[in-house]
């Protein structure tokens, strides 16, 4: 799972407004990269010992906004408080808050990561419902075709030494200094796999993903359901609709919606069509293949200190779709399963929930937390 980009900028509020306490102490362990693998996992141990810190991901100081902006309320994007905020960069460029200040952005988004600097903008503390998911970002999970290993968008392959279901709470690098708990669901599936929008909400930020230790070249957006709720859907590692999924060259086409290019505070419908999934390599760049991941989580703040808790997928379906989606991730493991000749390899009895081994994993200072 890579970093769940949490965006810093956004987060400028008064350090009073923070404040919640997390009760749970197990075993941490750290956070490698929290939406990408970067090695082929294929073990099943649940381990969760502390381990060395590589990256902090979802850890943010909250800084306190210049007093000409608190007349705005947090995440207010009115005609008056974008004005006050274009006045205030135009005036002072040299500020942290409007280091990635440009007009441009404060309407259309660059292709970069919209609005999401103004300050105040998504970061007010609510005490709002959790999102209930609609779907979870792929639309076919089944029938499995035991003759191909296909199952849906699922397409089980023996020269890919992969999980193509990674669950919530699987650890990765396992007996390595950088092992992690899985806070994502993570799937592995061909790169022309459609990806849906799994809520009705808004765009809170969006940013491209090069190519770095590991093959990325996509992009990571985050929806809320209220620009000022604590709670969010991460959708890490997709292209544009307009991208040739059968060419292995970098395409780094903006994502649209309904033909209209995406940006910070742009509305959005559960089921509208985002893009095609992103790219996964092997290690040595050899085979290839797609993949991305969704996670659930809400903002916890602590003092100046914000993290994030994720939580269980299948914990959080809509009513009206969550036996059919329960049913289908049941029978996507069930299928690898008979697939792969291994009847124990996800060892469901001991999940809380399909496709989950834990209820939560709190992600605080690059450690992974879970609870039961």
């Amino acid at each position: 799972m890579k970093r769940i980009s949490i965006f810093l900028a956004s987060l400028l509020i008064l350090a009073s407004c923070g404040g919640s306490e997390v009760s749970e102490e197990p075993v941490p362990t750290t956070v490698q990269d929290t939406t990408t693998t970067t090695q082929q996992e294929t073990t099943t141990v649940q381990d969760t010992t502390t381990t060395t810190q590589q990256e902090t991901t979802t850890t943010t100081t909250l800084a306190k906004t210049e007093e000409s902006h608190e007349q705005c309320k947090k995440g207010d994007t009115s005609d008056k408080c974008m004005e006050q905020y274009k006045q205030f960069c135009e005036a002072n460029p040299n500020d942290e808050q409007c280091e990635d200040y440009d007009q441009s952005k404060m309407s259309e988004g660059d292709g970069t990561q919209g609005m999401g600097n103004m300050p105040g903008s998504s970061s007010m503390p609510a005490s709002d419902d959790p999102p209930l998911l609609k779907n979870l970002l792929i639309a076919n999970w089944g029938p499995y075709d035991p003759s191909t290993g296909v199952s849906g968008d699922f397409e089980f392959r023996s020269d890919l030494q992969l999980v193509f279901f990674d669950e919530f709470g699987r650890v990765h690098s396992a007996g390595t200094p950088g092992a992690y708990d899985n806070p994502t669901f993570e799937y592995k599936v061909p790169r022309d796999t459609l990806v849906y929008i799994p809520i009705d909400g808004v765009i809170d930020f969006f940013q491209w993903q090069p190519t770095s230790s590991y093959k990325q070249d996509d992009w990571e957006l985050m929806i809320k359901p209220s620009m000022n709720s604590d709670w969010a859907i991460v959708i890490d590692h997709v292209v544009s609709l307009n991208c040739d999924r059968s060419s292995r060259s970098v395409c780094q086409d903006p994502l649209t919606v309904n033909g209209v290019e995406i940006y910070s505070g742009m509305q959005v419908n559960a089921g509208d069509l985002l893009g095609y999934v992103g790219n996964y390599e092997d290690g040595e760049g050899g085979s290839v293949f797609g993949r991305t991941e969704i996670t659930i989580g809400k903002y916890v703040r602590a003092g100046n200190q914000q993290d994030f808790n994720n939580f269980c997928p299948t914990n959080y379906l809509d009513p009206a779709v969550k036996d059919s989606l329960l049913a289908s991730v049941t029978a996507i493991m069930a299928s690898y399963e008979s697939w792969l000749g291994d009847s124990s390899f996800y060892d469901e009895s001991n999940m809380v929930a399909p496709g989950c081994w834990y209820s939560e994993i709190f992600e605080s200072n690059g450690k992974t937390t879970p609870t039961k």
